[in-house]
């Protein structure tokens, strides 16, 4: 084998002949002597300048680090676990809260009669629109999921109050509505006499009718023309058997010559609701039933609002 040395500035080269085994002892020297080196240093190293790792004041040292890091983990996890109690406790209530307004929003739907379909609470609201890119400021500002969960919840407190009112708003008009005299006074039966001048039928003199007569079959149903409330049931001289009903903003009803009563004083009716069986009790000559709208104490013609469309 031989072996071509050539110095540094490359101008002159030396040959050296020798045999394969030589050479092989030479590079086996050269390690063992780099293996001696490396381990003297790496004794060195620890002797000096880490001698306290090995000892048993060095493993306690570190068993103490160790344990101090657990409890730092421990009490992260504790903390970790806490802050998730308080998410979920927050969301359980924010659902509770989005229940309530299907609830609500469910029945706004069914008092204000809107098309089926229109509004359909048991699905998720459709959304969409173009994909907008935030700029670098608003990508690096992102909402913590507490922020966002508080800006939702600011939503759902705006809506349950718009809600509300929405809700009492058509509360009220339903109700203006159910009080809205309109409609005849019986199920069955024909007009009988009408409001004015007419000829008394008992004396055959020229006389004043306060209200209209609608005759009928007796025992048929005298029904509320209007929701009110019922302020007067039973006798009255002239009337017979007498109901009438305060309906608000000034209005009542009489409903006379009953055969019998089926409502007390007090009892709150709506429209459409039976209040007497007809009949021909007090002042009359026939199954009927006098019927008089009167205005803040003055008769009304009761033709104006029995032929008037109900809201």
């Amino acid at each position: 084998m031989k072996i071509i040395v050539v110095d540094e500035k490359y101008s002159r080269t030396r040959t050296l002949a020798g045999s394969s085994v030589g050479f092989g002892m030479m590079l086996g020297c050269v390690l063992l002597l780099m293996a001696a080196l490396g381990s003297s240093a790496t004794y060195f190293w620890m002797k000096r300048g880490h001698a306290d790792f090995l000892t048993q004041e060095g493993v306690a040292n570190w068993k103490q680090v160790i344990e101090l890091q657990q409890q730092d983990i421990g009490i992260v996890r504790q903390q970790t676990q806490h802050q998730v109690d308080a998410l979920m406790l927050r969301m359980s209530e924010l659902q509770g809260r989005l229940t309530r307004l299907d609830a609500l929003g469910e029945r706004l739907t069914a008092k204000a009669k809107l098309n089926d379909g229109e509004f359909d609470f048991s699905e998720a609201p459709a959304i969409g629109g173009p994909q907008d890119l935030m700029t670098s400021d608003e990508a690096f500002h992102q909402l913590t999921l507490m922020d966002a969960i508080d800006e939702l919840s600011g939503q759902i407190e705006s809506r349950e109050q718009q809600l509300d009112l929405l809700d009492r708003l058509i509360s009220n008009r339903t109700i203006y509505d159910d009080s809205f005299l309109a409609g005849l006074p019986v199920r069955k039966g024909w007009l009988s006499s009408r409001y004015g001048r007419r000829t008394d039928p008992f004396t055959g003199r020229p006389a004043w009718h306060n209200g209209v007569d609608f005759a009928g079959k007796r025992g048929s149903e005298v029904i509320s023309v209007a929701a009110g409330v019922v302020v007067w049931s039973g006798k009255r001289s002239g009337f017979g058997l007498l109901v009438e009903v305060n309906h608000g903003n000034g209005y009542l009803t009489r409903y006379a010559h009953n055969e019998e009563s089926l409502v007390k004083v007090g009892d709150i009716v709506s429209r459409g609701e039976a209040l007497a069986k007809m009949g021909s009790s007090g002042r009359s000559t026939g199954p009927h039933v006098h019927f008089e709208v009167l205005k803040d104490g003055q008769p009304q013609d009761p033709a104006k609002y029995i032929y008037r469309a109900s809201k």
